[in-house]
């Protein structure tokens, strides 16, 4: 018999609305995440790099609208913290999301997706180096194809961690990623292209800063992103918003206008939708898309 390993439980502050069960559903959808984590009824563990270490941690819910996080017990205060933070951010814990459904009033196919997702928070990557992997590893692929090669990324380059008779692993640390030349990451993956573009992104995105690109005008790190080769106008807006969970702008790209249609059974404005939702557009996007895959499958 496997002898349990004793873990410490750290409450993690949430934001209600919130729903745990809608943010499983999501992971347990988007492959990216899915393949990424050890998924269980009611939780989900996930490995991250803390400097050059990978830890994993749980997260579940011990009770309606109380989230905690599991980690193991001899784990010091330091790496606690910093596994805390990196949890809150990849849920999306203290998001506001009253700003958005109180703009949503009198938008009634907005609303009644809101119904269907009531509670759900924008789910992130969980740094921003896997941010930054993921979007260029999307360019020209589908989402199935785009988390294999992220499959075969971190089984070549992760940072191992051992979690309940199972090995994680986790994306390095945008630091160490940026150290990686583009012959090992070509190994890992067998595409020297986006190796090429995953080496150069990570050098300079980690010259810019993370503190730069969160709180720099949104226009201002969108462009900086669109100075370096192979970021175009996608990936600037999936390390913005997916990455960062800056939703204060959004480039109207014909994904979002396929999955509006979904949503709202016909076309939409773009401007009427910046209109109503302003710097809650990201989050928009983040319901509508969310929305028009989950009814895909019903």
């Amino acid at each position: 018999m496997r002898r349990r390993e004793l873990v410490t439980m750290l409450p993690l502050d949430v934001k209600p609305p919130f729903s745990f069960a809608r943010t499983l559903e999501f992971i347990s959808r988007f492959p990216a995440y899915r393949d990424a984590c050890l998924l269980a009824p009611g939780q989900f563990t996930a490995a991250v790099a803390v400097g050059r270490t990978a830890h994993a941690f749980t997260l579940r819910e011990a009770a309606p609208g109380r989230v905690v996080v599991e980690l193991p017990d001899a784990t010091p205060p330091r790496i606690q913290r910093a596994l805390l933070a990196r949890a809150e951010h990849f849920i999306g814990a203290t998001d506001d999301l009253e700003p958005l459904y109180s703009a949503a009033a009198g938008d009634e196919p907005f609303s009644t997706l809101l119904a269907e997702l009531h509670g759900l928070h924008h789910v992130r990557f969980l740094t921003l180096a896997d941010t930054v992997v993921y979007a260029i590893l999307m360019q020209r692929a589908a989402m199935p194809a785009a988390a294999a090669l992220k499959r075969r990324f971190l089984a070549g380059l992760g940072l191992p961690v051992a979690h309940a008779g199972h090995t994680l692993r986790a994306m390095p640390a945008l630091a160490a990623l940026a150290e990686l030349d583009e012959s090992a990451i070509a190994a890992a993956i067998g595409h020297r292209l986006k190796a090429q573009r995953i080496a150069t992104a990570a050098r300079e995105i980690h010259a810019l800063g993370e503190p730069f690109l969160r709180t720099a005008p949104y226009e201002q790190a969108r462009d900086a992103l669109l100075e370096i080769d192979g970021i175009g106008p996608f990936a600037a807006a999936a390390i913005l918003l997916r990455g960062l969970g800056r939703m204060d702008a959004l480039p109207w790209m014909p994904q979002f206008a396929r999955a509006a249609r979904t949503i709202y059974g016909r076309e939409v404005s773009e401007s009427t939708i910046t209109r109503r939702y302003g710097r809650h557009i990201g989050y928009w996007s983040f319901y509508v898309m969310t929305g028009a895959g989950r009814r895909a499958l019903h």
